[in-house]
């Protein structure tokens, strides 16, 4: 069983060598890297293939996203991967410990028929920041678990999820040559890791959170803070339609389609948008109140 890394990157260099020299350092050898480079300036190509000339770098155009990127990196691993091979997706701006693949590989003994995720860290002060989410489709909420209260029977380090997110998550190559790539039509940058993951489990296959599976993030450079920080007619459009946001109201609206029951919908996106914006609103309120 050989494990093949993706990694989507578009700039952020020095944030991609950290996490290329956390790879370098596995325990477990028998993996390969495949990045998709989707339209970087800052010679993050060049830089990684002077550098670790065993990375497979594959340049692509910055209108890709997230998920076009992924999606290349996908497609070259199902041309060369074997049949019994994983796929783990990884963001160029997480790091991992040396132990973090083969305690994948051990995992994947036990569980064969799984997508096993890992449990996100923040970076700078070590502690985790989720144990993984269950979605509850009729408060449109994604309800968290721990492995103290929800763990599997047999199993105190994991615990069953409904969706993972591309921050560490492992899959058997099997499920995308049953399923497909991920949604790069309707969600281009945000929700396809969690709508490719709910894919997964309708097809029958486990989603399972791994405590002993841990990514490090730089949580601070991530999501759209810039844009809730002043009211502006801009700021607004831009927060709820812009490809980068996680607010973006076309990607909500084709997520709770593509995996919400039917009957349930209505009231799914109904709840969803509500709390969206009013929960943009209420940050810039108390933001407003505590800078008076």
């Amino acid at each position: 069983m050989k494990i093949w890394v993706c990694i989507p990157v578009f700039n952020r260099v020095n944030f991609t060598i950290k996490c290329l020299e956390s790879l370098i350092g596995q325990s477990n050898r028998n993996f390969s890297v495949v990045i998709c480079d989707h339209g970087s300036t800052d010679g993050t190509e060049d830089l990684i293939r002077r550098r670790y000339p065993e990375v497979i770098v594959i340049p692509a155009a910055s209108s890709l996203w997230w998920t076009g990127a992924i999606n290349v990196c996908v497609n070259y691993i199902l041309e060369n991967a074997s049949a019994e091979d994983y796929l783990l997706t990884l963001n160029n701006d997480t790091e991992i410990p040396r132990d973090y693949l083969a305690e994948f590989a051990k995992l994947v003994i036990k569980y064969p028929r799984a997508v096993l995720t890992s449990v996100p860290h923040d970076i700078k002060s070590g502690k985790p920041l989720s144990s993984g989410f269950r979605q509850n489709w009729l408060t449109a909420k994604s309800i968290p678990v721990s492995f103290e209260k929800d763990h599997l029977p047999d199993d105190v380090d994991v615990v069953s999820v409904t969706h993972a997110s591309g921050r560490g998550t492992l899959f058997p190559v099997a499920v995308f040559r049953e399923l497909g790539l991920y949604d790069e039509v309707h969600l281009p940058h945000y929700g396809a890791d969690y709508d490719f993951s709910h894919k997964a489990r309708r097809a029958g296959y486990s989603v399972l959170s791994c405590r002993n599976c841990k990514v490090y993030s730089h949580v601070d450079v991530t999501g759209m803070a810039t844009l809730r920080s002043q009211l502006s007619a801009k700021r607004v459009f831009d927060y709820f339609t812009s490809i980068r946001s996680p607010a973006n109201i076309k990607a909500r609206w084709w997520f709770g389609w593509n995996n919400c029951p039917r009957l349930l919908f209505p009231i799914y996106i109904t709840v969803d948008l509500a709390r969206v914006i009013s929960g943009y609103f209420m940050h810039l309120i108390f933001a407003k109140g505590q800078a008076a």
